[in-house]
């Protein structure tokens, strides 16, 4: 059963020793609370966060959360495990309505930048983690979109849909077969340099269904990029007719399936989020690619099963898509 909500942030942070969480937000007034469930214990409990309800938050595959206050813009990283707070600038305006945000290296790394990509419009927004002195914003141009046929609508321009940071860059799908690099220059603000592309032809199976699409995630893994692909077979989830785990061979310029990714494991969710967390320390499953949709599945990718994990209880109508929380990488 879950708990009664609560104020104090120290609930949350001993909480934080079951991280990952997957969180549950309601936004709902008047006590505005979020049901937070344990993947490790299948525990659910509720709080109600001062930095989720009063903030606009995004989730970053690092643990930490970008925090940006609606009326003042002013911007912070916050650690929910200890409760600390980063310092950043004000940004000019409001956060886009859908984007996705990385940290380009560890938070130790002087070079460390935290990036926002709106996925809607081919718009970047940075800055320096550690002494920058204001949020920067820069457009890119990947081309349009290929419209089919006689398709009358109008054209798009390409937007940055899916990303993973990797040793200071950053990694993308510019086409289907074809990886994008970001890389920046510090002389002394953060500037984006020319985008470099190489071919990488994506895996595929074999299979007499009809696959209704493919969902692609890239990920960093002990300083190496990933790729988890789910071949479903309609737009439900629960119909995944297969799935794997692919390691970028930088020196080949392919993509290597993998079967053991050691003691670690996979979290996948909305919004292209993807990451890697030790697996041991949390109570996690060992090689197994965790996603959170309509529903939490467990992949395992040694024994190539995948069965639904939870949670049981009915979740209330929430005011956002359910997101990670996950340990803090130093």
């Amino acid at each position: 059963m879950a708990s009664k909500p609560t104020d104090d942030l120290e609930s949350l942070a001993a909480a934080a020793a079951s991280f990952p969480l997957l969180v549950y937000d309601h936004g709902e007034q008047p006590d505005n609370s979020q049901m937070v469930f344990s993947v490790a214990d299948g525990s659910m409990r509720t709080f109600q966060v001062p930095e989720l309800r009063n903030y606009r938050c995004l989730e970053t595959p690092s643990g930490l959360v970008l925090m940006v206050d609606p009326a003042s813009l002013q911007s912070s990283l916050w650690n929910p495990q200890t409760g600390q707070k980063i310092p950043l600038p004000a940004m000019h305006k409001p956060l886009p309505e859908r984007c996705q945000c990385l940290l380009s290296d560890t938070i130790s790394s002087p070079d460390c930048l935290v990036l926002v990509s709106d996925l809607k419009q081919p718009q970047l927004l940075f800055c320096k983690v550690r002494g920058g002195s204001a949020w920067i914003s820069q457009s890119y141009d990947l081309g349009l979109y290929e419209l089919p046929g006689s398709y009358s609508a109008p054209e798009k321009k390409r937007v940055i849909g899916n990303m993973a940071a990797v040793q200071g860059k950053f990694y993308f799908f510019k086409a289907r077969d074809v990886i994008g690099v970001l890389s920046f220059a510090h002389s002394p603000e953060p500037q984006l340099e020319e985008i470099a592309t190489f071919d990488a032809p994506l895996p595929t199976i074999e299979s007499d269904a009809p696959l209704f699409v493919t969902m692609m995630f890239l990920l960093e893994s002990c300083q190496e990029l990933f790729l988890v692909c789910l071949f479903l077979l309609g737009p439900s989830f629960e119909r995944i007719e297969d799935f794997g785990a692919y390691r970028m061979d930088f020196s080949k310029q392919q993509w290597c399936k993998v079967t053991d990714i050691g003691h670690r494991a996979f979290l996948l969710g909305p919004r292209n989020f993807a990451t890697s967390c030790c697996a041991i320390e949390p109570g996690l499953k060992r090689g197994c690619v965790y996603y959170s949709y309509e529903i939490l599945g467990i992949l395992d990718l040694l024994d190539g099963t995948c069965h639904i994990a939870g949670p049981t209880q009915d979740i209330p109508v929430l005011s956002r898509e359910t997101f990670w929380m996950v340990p803090v990488l130093r």
